[in-house]
Parts: structure tokens; sequence; C-alpha cells
């Protein structure tokens, strides 16, 4: 978990993109915010007072709003807004994602922590946390093995994956709830950006597929559902994206289905974003399949 220091920083950071996004009026109440970027509302209002001592916020009828646009100064560097284990769980995932690690490949907690600038401990930490999808093992003799994906395991994480999203379809206020359309409208702003730019930004997908479907997991108010979205993230991410050549057109179809859902959601039609969600499922599901059919040829 990110120390309090670092939560703020990164709160800070994505209130600026929201400020930037949005351009004028108000950035939102507290509680809507602290739903956005899945925080306290306590940390909600640390950053917002931040942005005003920087001069990008101002008070104004008992409420605040936007005095000006962010400017890169006004950000914190990334290297002050993670926190040791994010750090580890970056390195640890691009190198699977770039293809340096595949399955089978056998690497050790120093080496990790080497490239992490963490400590062992610290690694060894997050490699008995993450060991607990089955994806990773520990060796007899010291050192951890990446394990071969098979579809048997696959399908298990998609099913789970399916009870879980589908009940949050079922608890998000859909339609005119104030707070839930200004997070919407903000998450469909972002889609529709990478969109109108997709094939220079289709790396930003990743993360923001893992915001959107968090913050409808996050409607659940479930730890454990939040939680399982870890091996999700890594299954249907930084495994199947070895295959660059359709990496593109999959966020393509992934951002299409996305909006198809935040739409039916903003209009109030929860049948229809049901039955838009259940097809992105679908989809996400019949990707990972093709994928490890690939890594198995």
């Amino acid at each position: 978990m990110a120390k309090p220091n670092t939560l703020l920083k990164r709160t800070s950071n994505a209130l600026l993109d929201h400020v930037a996004t949005l351009g004028q009026g108000t950035p939102g109440s507290d509680s809507a915010l602290a739903r956005q970027f899945d925080v306290s509302r306590t940390t909600v209002r640390a950053a917002l007072e931040r942005l005003i001592t920087l001069g990008v916020l101002r008070r104004e009828n008992d409420g605040v709003v936007i005095a000006r646009l962010p400017v890169s100064s006004d950000y914190f560097d990334d290297a002050e807004t993670s926190g040791p284990q994010d750090q580890i769980e970056l390195i640890f995932m691009q190198r699977v994602l770039l293809g340096d690690w595949r399955p089978g490949h056998v690497f050790s907690e120093a080496e990790l922590a080497r490239d992490s600038n963490a400590s062992t401990v610290s690694v060894r930490e997050f490699l008995i946390g993450f060991s607990r999808f089955g994806l990773i093992a520990k060796q007899p003799r010291g050192g951890w093995v990446l394990q071969e994906f098979h579809d048997g395991f696959a399908a298990e994480v998609a099913d789970m994956r399916e009870l879980i999203e589908m009940a949050a379809i079922n608890r998000v206020p859909a339609g005119q709830d104030p707070e839930f359309a200004a997070a919407a409208d903000l998450m469909i702003a972002r889609h529709r950006a990478i969109e109108a730019a997709l094939a220079e930004r289709y790396a930003e997908f990743p993360t923001l597929d893992r915001d959107f479907h968090l913050w409808l997991i996050g409607h659940l108010q479930n730890r454990f559902a939040r939680d399982f979205f870890d091996i999700v993230s890594f299954l249907f991410h930084y495994h199947y994206q070895w295959d660059k050549q359709q990496e593109t057109e999959r966020s393509r179809i992934a951002i299409a289905e996305h909006l198809a859902i935040l739409l039916a959601l903003r209009a109030g039609k929860r049948d229809a974003a049901t039955r838009a969600m259940a097809t992105h499922l679908a989809t996400s599901r019949r990707s990972l399949q093709a994928g490890l059919r690939r890594e198995a040829a």
C-alpha cells in the first residue's frame, strides 16, 4: 500500500489531469473526486488545498473553481509518486511485457531488487503476495520461476472476472446521479482522447483499461474484488500484449466497447450496459485464449 505522502502526490497529479481535461468550472465534489481517484475525502481535500496554493484552483462562493490550467511544474515527478512496492511491480510487469521474461524464466530476488532500486525484503514481500495467483513459484534451491499460462487457469480467471464485473454493473448509480455523471463524463473524455490518436497513444490504453474496470468494481465496495483485479490485469494485458501486431486493434475494439458501457450507464439504460459489458468480457476472453494459443504454437 502506498505511503500517505505518496498517495497525496499521486492524487495531486490525478487531480491536475482532471482539471486539465475540464478546462473550466468546478472540479467536482469531494465525494465524487474521492470515488474517481479511489482515495479518501481527506486525501482529496489535501490535494485540493495544494492546487489552491499553486493557484490552479481558487475558492469561490464556498466552493472551489478552476483558476488556470496546470503546467508541468505543478506536477510531482514520477519518482515521487511511486512507493517501493509500486516500483517493484512496474519493473516486474515490464520484464514480462517487453518479452524479457517468458514462461519458464528463473529470476532472483536480488536481480529484481537491483533493477527496481528496492530492498530484497520489499521484493520478497511482493513476490510472496503475487505468488498466490500461481503465476510465479519459489524454486527449491532459491530463485523464482515464471509459470506457464494455460487455458484452464485463464478460464477460471475469466469466469471470476465475469461474476465480479457483472455484479458491479448492477451497483453503479447510473443515469443522472451527479457524482456518477461527473465521474462517467471524465472517463468518457479520457477514452475519446486516446481513441482520437490511437496510433500514437495505444500504449496508454492498459492504464485507462485498469482505471475503467477498477472504477466499476469500486462500486461493489469489496476489497477482495479489487485485489482479484491484480491477476486480471496481469493476464489480460501483460500476457497477450507480447503479440504487438494486434495490440492497436485490440485497444480500438476495447475502447469502443468501454464507451458502449459508459454511454448506456450515463443514459440510465442499465440493461443495455449489462449487455455491453457481457459483450466486452466475451471479447476479452477470446483475446486471452487466442494469445495463449499463439504462445503454445
